[in-house]
């Protein structure tokens, strides 16, 4: 019995030993993973070190290039500053036009230009002043748990938190976690909340990085309203989505349960993602590339240090995880990316303005050119009509001045001042009174015509959209009126008139003496009247001619013309000019994300951008390359992924990016054309010189990508007509 007994003791001895060695063999263990797990972590931590160092030199390397191409853009504008001033020089040489100030609201704009630019050089000298940080914006609608996740990072006693509907961030803040500069700007979204967006959104332009909050509960158009202006920056996005849940108390089973199930219902979390993601369209944007990450950030809150199952189930280890990785991933290309989107951004939108603004000049350059069109074919017909009318006046007047010599002969052939008396009625004949109505028929008949092409002018530029009345008025006011000269240009005529040799009283004569008298005196004064009335008639009607062609026809036509003609010219040339400076920045442009996606290729090491020729991008939307092959092992993805925006290739033909024609219409898979604007009028020794514009045969919405990319490779503006 002694034996059992004593075996009985060793098994229950066996037994509590075997229990000590495995508590001790789990404390081992959890020591062990424990260690693992904060080696693993101070191990991730040193490398984001490194990282972050490197992310510094990159941050002045990419300051360097964003600074060159940013003194190549003001190099632009001053090349197009002197060129301004040679057309206006030119113009006031050949004085086409008179009291025009389209050179000067030229200039006036190319001043403005200028100012906007200068916001670039302020802003690349602010990142560089703030380049030792990598910074990360949190942003996000009031109440979407901004403060919370920034509480959890700093780990801090929440009294930054929100209650119920306050705006509780008023200010940008600024925390250090982990060696990262984290941002926390005002909410957006709230009412009579402008102060505060302005706030965020300047926090923003120097971001390297945007966390952006949601909340699972609903999204609201107006919060993706603000994403599109972020992804308007080239900011690349992360996004987080914080689930709405009750949770009240770590240690309560059924907030832990209620919690669990919220966290693993994924259905619900992907579809408030997902109908946020088509909220995209409406700007235009696509975000089916943007990263979701859920947590329920109240739980992680609470639970850290104090309950790790709750932590865990929060899921905000994974935020910290996304945000950390990265960092580390893509840091040192997202600070370069930084300072060149920097100069990108404003410059893509400074480009599309003036391609738009050189197509509305030209556009305004062919109406003025319809009017002249229409002037030069009224005036070849109104000047051959009017011809035939001096010649039929002439006629008439010849006539009656016959028939009134043949009834004064008969009346006067023995009137001792048959001369004076001539004088008073070939004044009453009213010659000069006839060729003044005359040309004031045709006056009037020009100026009407003039208005017409006036009243023209005024409807059709505003209803265009592109000049206002000021200009068309110039057009009316700098062509002389004619109507004013022709009574004194005409009513002189009269008075050129020379006197007559008075005739004999007849005496008593047999009657074949007198009747030979009678013939004799009548011929005598026929003689002496005629020919001086046919010359003063003869000056008249060429001093009316002569007022007609220097009066109505050079004045209120030619002049006219040449005013139309002038104006089409200058807006032609202008139209030029404006093209030529959005052509110059374009390749600019292009180099800076050719560099872009260079530094792209290379942070992931997969090979070179050797093979692009040209780069065409909407920073924050889409970045399309020309190439002739592919020279990197990148997958569209791993690009778009990186660079925050929808990624591109045109693969192209040997000299296919040479004919831009061709290509400009494959992108906007639409029928195109060429056409042409006078820069000067054609002569003998020189053809005209032309601006030329791209002419789409259909619809196309001119803030879709497709247009934008197809502006930045087509060289001339894009007009619909």
């Amino acid at each position: 019995m002694s034996f059992w007994k004593t075996l009985k003791g060793i098994k229950v001895a066996a037994e509590a030993g075997y229990k000590t060695a495995s508590g001790t063999f789990g404390e081992i263990k959890s020591t062990l993973t424990d260690t693992a797990t904060k080696f693993s972590q101070n191990y991730r931590e040193m490398s984001l070190d490194k990282e972050l160092q490197d992310c510094q030199a990159a941050a002045e390397e990419g300051y360097k290039f964003a600074q060159t191409k940013y003194d190549e853009i003001k190099s632009t504008l001053a090349d197009a500053k002197n060129n301004l001033s040679q057309i206006d020089a030119e113009q006031n040489q050949v004085k086409r036009i008179q009291n025009s100030k389209l050179v000067e609201n030229q200039k006036v704009e190319l001043q403005q230009l200028n100012e906007e630019i200068e916001h670039i050089g302020e802003d690349l000298q602010n990142l560089r002043e703030r380049a030792q940080y990598f910074s990360i914006v949190v942003y996000g609608r009031t109440e979407a748990g901004k403060s919370t996740l920034m509480e959890i990072l700093t780990h801090g006693n929440g009294k930054s938190i929100g209650k119920g509907g306050q705006r509780t961030t008023r200010d940008v803040r600024s925390y250090e976690w982990k060696g990262l500069k984290i941002i926390d700007v005002p909410g957006v979204c709230a009412f009579e909340g402008k102060e505060d967006e302005t706030k965020a959104f300047e926090a923003a332009k120097s971001a390297d990085l945007i966390l952006f909050l949601i909340r699972s509960d609903g999204v609201q158009p107006d919060e993706a309203e603000k994403l599109a202006q972020l992804r308007s920056l080239g900011k690349p996005v992360l996004g987080v989505i914080n689930v709405r849940q009750a949770f009240n108390d770590i240690k309560d089973e059924d907030y832990i349960k209620d919690l669990e199930e919220a966290m693993a219902d994924t259905e619900n979390i992907d579809a408030t993602i997902n109908q946020f993601k088509e909220f995209a369209k409406r700007h235009n944007q696509d975000w089916s590339g943007i990263r979701f990450v859920a947590t329920h950030l109240l739980s992680a809150y609470l639970s850290q240090d104090k309950n790790i199952k709750v932590f865990e189930l929060s899921r905000f280890a994974e935020v910290e995880k996304f945000i950390l990785e990265k960092v580390r991933d893509d840091g040192r290309f997202l600070r370069i990316k930084t300072f060149a989107d920097a100069v990108a951004v404003p410059m893509n939108k400074t480009i599309l303005k003036i391609y738009e603004q050189s197509g509305k000049t030209l556009l305004e350059s062919d109406v003025w050119l319809d009017k002249q069109i229409q002037l030069s074919k009224w005036s070849e017909n109104f000047f051959k009509r009017s011809q035939e009318r001096f010649d039929n006046l002439k006629e008439n007047l010849s006539e009656q001045l016959n028939k009134a010599i043949d009834e004064f002969v008969k009346k006067h052939y023995e009137d001792e001042k048959a001369g004076e008396n001539w004088q008073t009625k070939f004044k009453s004949l009213k010659f000069d009174e006839q060729y003044k109505t005359f040309l004031e028929s045709l006056a009037k008949e020009c100026d009407k015509k003039r208005k017409e092409l006036s009243d023209e002018l005024k409807t059709e530029l505003p209803y265009l959209g592109l000049q206002n009345d000021a200009q068309v008025s110039v057009a009316l006011d700098s062509t002389t009126p004619v109507g004013q000269y022709l009574s004194i240009a005409v009513g002189a005529a009269g008075f050129f008139f020379a006197p007559l040799v008075a005739v004999g009283i007849l005496g008593k004569f047999l009657f074949d003496d007198k009747e030979k008298m009678i013939r004799e005196n009548k011929q005598k004064l026929r003689d002496a009247i005629t020919a001086p009335s046919r010359e003063v008639l003869d000056k008249m009607h060429n001093q009316a001619n002569e007022t007609f062609n220097e009066e109505i026809w050079s004045k209120g036509i030619c002049d006219f013309w040449r005013l139309l003609a002038g104006y089409q010219f200058m807006l032609a040339r202008l139209g030029q000019s404006q093209y030529l400076i959005a052509c110059a920045l374009s390749i600019k442009f292009s180099e800076l994300n050719a560099r872009l996606l260079k530094e792209a290729i290379s942070c992931k090491g997969k090979g070179s951008a050797s093979s692009v020729s040209q780069i065409a991008r909407i920073p924050g939307e889409t970045l399309v390359a020309f190439a002739d092959r592919i020279t990197w092992n990148l997958s569209k993805k791993e690009l778009s992924d990186l660079l925050g925006e929808d990624f591109g290739v045109i693969k192209l033909r040997e000299g296919e990016l040479g004919n831009e024609l061709e290509t400009t219409k494959a992108v906007l898979g639409c029928d195109i054309e060429f056409d042409t604007y006078q820069l000067y009028e054609d002569t003998e020794e020189k053809e005209a010189e032309r601006a030329f514009a791209i002419i789409t045969k259909n619809k196309i919405d001119t803030n879709s990508i497709r247009f934008k990319i197809a502006q930045q490779i087509a060289v001339f503006p894009i007009i619909q007509r």
